[in-house]
């Protein structure tokens, strides 16, 4: 019944009705993970609108770069899929589009020409608004200067840190990995923190570094490391969790060679 939806003379959708189910359901599984979605929601995800296809078994295994994915339908069509994910970002705006949808497919099953549409309109709906961006990397490394206890020349201070490192990211660094992108934003950041603390007595080094840093770490990742471990998924789990630990240690590093670089005093 369910493969009304499915039109053969469509030239853009793969041969078999499976072939189209599993690839749809592996866009929005994609469009998870590229956006920071825990690796037990994009599984079930996946899992979920397969079955809403009418799918009588549905095998899902995903990491933090791949999700591999086969489905077997009633008559004993099958098919299996992979999927590489080169690199995601936290982007809750993306994130609720495509649990919403998953939701509205589960809920009343639209035709998969349908589901397509909606997926690339999410895809084309969010830019990302890097003006906005670097606003709020401006006023998080002021309030976080002012949280760790410094005042309004460190609140300063970490505001114009905070506005050169977050425009670097969004536009030169912007086509970096994320490793090297980290490191050279720890690296200039601390340079100018070391270099803005000795032009005035009240400066301090340490607050202006700290507060720069918190734009740096990755915390939410760090999270949803710790969650897919506590769900049972160990492999995924303990990828994110190197991943952080890497990108913590790439961080402390840039700044530690900044201040070599001004002598070691902060």
């Amino acid at each position: 019944m369910l493969r009304k939806h499915f039109t053969e003379s469509s030239p853009t959708v793969p041969r078999t009705y499976s072939d189209t189910v599993l690839c749809t359901a592996l866009d929005i599984g994609e469009g998870l993970l590229k956006c920071g979605a825990e690796i037990q929601r994009v599984e079930d995800t996946v899992q979920r609108i397969c079955f809403a296809y009418g799918a009588s078994h549905v095998e899902v295994f995903a990491i933090t770069a791949m999700i591999t994915a086969s489905i077997r339908m009633p008559d004993g069509e099958y098919s299996s899929q992979m999927r590489r994910v080169y690199g995601s970002v936290n982007d809750f705006c993306q994130l609720e589009d495509f649990n919403a949808l998953s939701r509205s497919i589960c809920r009343d099953t639209p035709s998969l020409e349908t589901v397509q549409e909606r997926i690339r309109e999410i895809r084309n709906g969010h830019k990302d608004n890097r003006a906005l961006v670097i606003f709020g990397g401006v006023l998080s490394a002021a309030g976080f200067a002012v949280f760790f206890g410094g005042g309004w020349l460190d609140a300063i201070a970490s505001a114009v840190i905070g506005f050169i490192i977050m425009l670097l990211a969004e536009t030169v660094f912007s086509g970096m990995g994320v490793f090297s992108r980290t490191l050279l934003n720890s690296v200039i950041a601390g340079v100018f923190a070391c270099f803005i603390a000795r032009l005035h007595v009240d400066f301090h080094a340490d607050i202006i570094m700290i507060a720069t840093i918190m734009l740096l770490i990755p915390g939410i990742a760090f999270c949803n490391s710790l969650r897919d471990l506590f769900s049972g998924d160990t492999f995924a789990g303990s990828a994110r969790l190197i991943q952080s630990i890497l990108l913590a240690l790439t961080i402390a590093a840039g700044f530690s060679l900044a201040m070599v670089l001004f002598g070691g005093a902060v």
